[in-house]
């Protein structure tokens, strides 16, 4: 459908697929990282880091996440129609790290307060935004996750950023 015009049918090159290569390229990419919060229906406190989060419109207000299929946080999100969206300070590397991790009740031992819409903020957090899911489209092995901005509480600070695999503040890159 986008095909290059300037081709002929037939005389498209075939795409790499040099995983190594193309994981290489992305990571020197420099993204924010965030932690993704929501509550099960069991009560349970769920999270995840990432930096696939994007500012998707302005009117209406929206953001996009990108959440691995395999994610223990994905199925929270679709059952409860929500979800906060916890920007991390450079000083947070650490509740990046916990939160990156397979374990359970990974969010219990990170400071944080639940707000009015009932989800998890992050103590300490650059800024927050809670999120209703708008909608849900396949994206290869993830899932990208439109939501409408619901709430935001900004307490600014230096944002945690990762580029080349590690955690950086702003400033050291």
């Amino acid at each position: 459908m986008y095909a290059n015009t300037a081709l002929s049918v037939g005389t498209r090159p075939s795409a790499t697929t040099d995983l190594a290569l193309y994981k290489d390229i992305a990571s020197h990419w420099p993204s924010g990282v965030a932690v993704i919060t929501a509550v099960g229906c069991d009560g349970k406190l769920h999270g995840l880091t990432m930096s696939a989060v994007i500012t998707l419109s302005l009117v209406p207000m929206q953001f996009l996440i990108s959440v691995d299929r395999r994610s223990v946080t994905l199925p929270v999100i679709k059952d409860l129609g929500r979800f906060c969206i916890n920007f991390l300070t450079s000083s947070q590397e650490g509740i990046a790290m916990q939160l990156a991790s397979k374990s359970g009740d990974k969010l219990n031992s990170v400071r944080h307060r639940i707000s009015q819409w009932g989800l998890p903020i992050i103590d300490g957090a650059l800024a927050s935004i809670t999120c209703d899911v708008h909608s849900i489209l396949p994206g290869g092995d993830h899932e990208i996750i439109i939501g409408d901005v619901l709430d935001m509480e900004h307490a600014g600070g230096e944002p945690l950023v990762y580029f080349k695999r590690s955690f950086h503040s702003v400033s050291a890159i």
